[in-house]
């Protein structure tokens, strides 16, 4: 129950997000069950962040791809509006599958707030490809057979684990990600990109204190320690079979913003602690890795 706690947490979080202006998504308030927190200036700029950053992943490789309709996997999605913006921000943008997997509770929450809300079936339509699929991430060879039955062969893929890899033993999610790649999507003939947000930097001060925080609420980091940087993350991408793998910290992603839009973000909120920003920024890793048939993504276009 904590990590689906946490799932419903950075939800609420996105929406004090949204009401600032950050980000536009009208569908996330119908997943928040607190609506009552308030984030401050710099969690809501580390939301926008990754939030924008996976986005303009997906539609960068979409482009690349030549415009070819593309499948999603997206492991741990908890109550994410990502297919839903998709579809209503970049309607071109042909998904030919987006699957989503999560533990049953919160799939069974998911599809009655989407059955319940006509915002949510204009976004579906009748193309039926969006599929909720109740899982355990930790059990590598049923997701691959699950997954066979729900996405195609040959079709470019992303796969997308946003804060959910690190929850789980490295060995099990190394693992969960070879399968998917060699024997669900045959990589070494479908470009096919994966997206990873997670948190890292477990020795020092803060990291401790973050590992710390979680274990007490039953959350507990049991990848980070064995993925504990952007190189160890890297390396594990390479040995899973991808071949062009970038890893970045947090606040060395957030130096390839445009200065227009660090402005922008300046006019909404100021932060007055950038050491902070720093500190908290330097835990969290953000990578992006290709299959050798399709190259990096430039994640924010040069100001």
């Amino acid at each position: 129950m904590a990590l689906q706690k946490t799932a419903r947490s950075a939800c609420s979080r996105k929406v004090h997000c949204v009401a600032k202006k950050y980000l536009e998504d009208p569908f996330a308030s119908f997943f928040a069950q607190d609506n009552t927190i308030v984030n401050s200036p710099l969690m809501n700029r580390g939301t926008w962040l990754r939030t924008v950053a996976i986005q303009n992943c997906v539609t960068s490789f979409y482009k690349q791809c030549g415009g070819v309709p593309i499948q999603v996997i997206s492991f741990g999605a908890g109550v994410d509006t990502l297919y839903f913006r998709l579809r209503k921000e970049n309607p071109n943008l042909k998904l030919a599958k987006f699957v989503e997997l999560d533990f049953a509770d919160l799939v069974r929450e998911k599809e009655l707030i989407i059955k319940k809300n006509s915002i949510f079936s204009s976004c579906i339509g009748d193309d039926d490809n969006y599929a909720l699929l109740p899982c355990d991430l930790r059990k590598p060879e049923a997701i691959t057979a699950l997954l066979k039955k729900h996405v195609t062969p040959g079709i470019p893929t992303i796969l997308l684990a946003e804060m959910v890899f690190v929850y789980i033993e490295a060995s099990i999610t190394t693992e969960l990600l070879r399968q998917t790649l060699e024997n669900v999507l045959e990589g070494d003939r479908t470009p096919v990109e994966f997206i990873s947000y997670d948190a890292m930097q477990p020795s020092d001060r803060f990291g401790q204190m973050m590992v710390d925080n979680l274990d007490a609420i039953g959350a507990s980091l049991k990848g980070i320690h064995d993925l504990p940087t952007t190189e160890a993350h890297e390396a594990r991408a390479k040995e899973v079979g991808f071949s062009h793998v970038k890893a970045f910290s947090m606040k060395k992603l957030y130096l390839l913003v445009p200065t227009e839009q660090q402005r922008w973000m300046n006019k909404l909120e100021m932060i007055d602690d950038w050491d902070e920003w720093n500190l908290v920024h330097e835990h969290y890793c953000f990578v992006i890795a290709t299959t050798a048939n399709v190259e990096l993504p430039q994640i924010f276009e040069s100001s």
